[in-house]
């Protein structure tokens, strides 16, 4: 059972050798980036929530699963009210409320103490509030019934973003290269993603605070049966003969050797678009890191050597 306080408390306030013949057509617009934008407001007319020092860094998972670092750390939650910031929580007062200033914290008294004034425990709880003084700091109020929790931990907005990606159409790579059947060593490749544009932003608002999830593409990355690796930080661009032997001029390979000894007489091609859902939240002041959704396709590509006869 807690026991009321008498006094209030004080708080602080807080690249090519030779040519090769390039087949591959059809160009498909590129995925344009894009960095979402907004900023902090307030979630109620006079309060601010928030953290500070939020942060941390982004990881790149494998396969189709999200992941990712924290964004939700480094930092007390805060609170403001008319100006002043306060910890939204307090191990002793319980919770801060956005509608008056106060906190809360839950009372246990027997089901006949007069503190329930006719109200059962099955129908709510009963807490004791600590409200600010004119002289500063806070002091406990009379204990009361309330059917409804009058303060709570705001929402955690990687969660919510969490689940806005989680029901986000991201594409499955569509993978293509020129030539598309046998290409030749120390001669260009062209590989790019096939037609594929980032979904749209999604927004959802709860208890106060609205997160938008702005999806984008940060880079390819390309494999070859783990022999050889490139980073693309675009999609590619889908050749065209009319390039005939020049460089791809974003997403560009040159094979060192063949494919001769390889599994199969060729290279498996695995790229994976490593897509990440962009985090924006108003109404916390807070920072979520990008959540990354990366996908992945392979492909079979042959590599030849070139004999020169004298």
């Amino acid at each position: 059972m807690l026991n009321t306080r008498n006094t209030a408390r004080r708080f602080a306030p807080l690249a090519p050798v030779s040519a090769a013949l390039l087949l591959m057509s059809a160009a498909v617009p590129a995925i344009a980036d894009e960095t979402p934008g907004g900023s902090a407001q307030q979630c109620a007319p006079n309060v601010i929530c928030g953290e500070v020092h939020g942060g941390g860094g982004t990881s790149t998972g494998g396969g189709n699963g999200g992941g990712g670092g924290g964004g939700n750390s480094g930092g007390p939650l805060l609170c403001s009210y008319h100006g002043q910031e306060w910890p939204c929580h307090d191990p002793e007062m319980g919770w801060f409320s956005n509608s008056d200033g106060c906190y809360y914290t839950t009372v246990d008294k027997p089901a006949d103490d007069p503190a329930w004034e006719g109200h059962k425990p099955s129908e709510g709880s009963l807490y004791l509030p600590s409200c600010p003084q004119a002289g500063g700091g806070f002091s406990p109020g009379k204990i009361q019934f309330s059917a409804t929790a009058p303060s709570a931990p705001p929402p955690d907005p990687r969660a919510i973003a969490m689940k806005i990606v989680g029901r986000m159409p991201f594409p499955a790579p569509a993978p293509a290269a020129a030539p598309l059947g046998t290409a030749v060593v120390k001669s260009p490749v062209w590989l790019w993603l096939n037609g594929r544009q980032a979904p749209d932003p999604i927004s959802l608002p709860l208890q106060g605070i609205t997160v938008t999830v702005t999806p984008r593409l940060k880079n390819v990355v390309w494999t070859f049966n783990d022999k050889y690796s490139l980073t693309c930080d675009k999609p590619g661009t889908p050749y065209d003969p009319g390039y005939g032997a020049a460089k791809s001029p974003d997403c560009g390979f040159e094979f060192p050797t063949g494919s001769a000894g390889e599994p199969g007489g060729a290279f498996t091609v695995s790229a994976t678009a490593n897509w990440v859902g962009e985090v924006t939240v108003t109404g916390l002041n807070t920072k979520v890191d990008p959540i990354p959704m990366p996908q992945s396709a392979t492909f079979q590509l042959k590599v030849a050597e070139v004999q020169v006869l004298n």
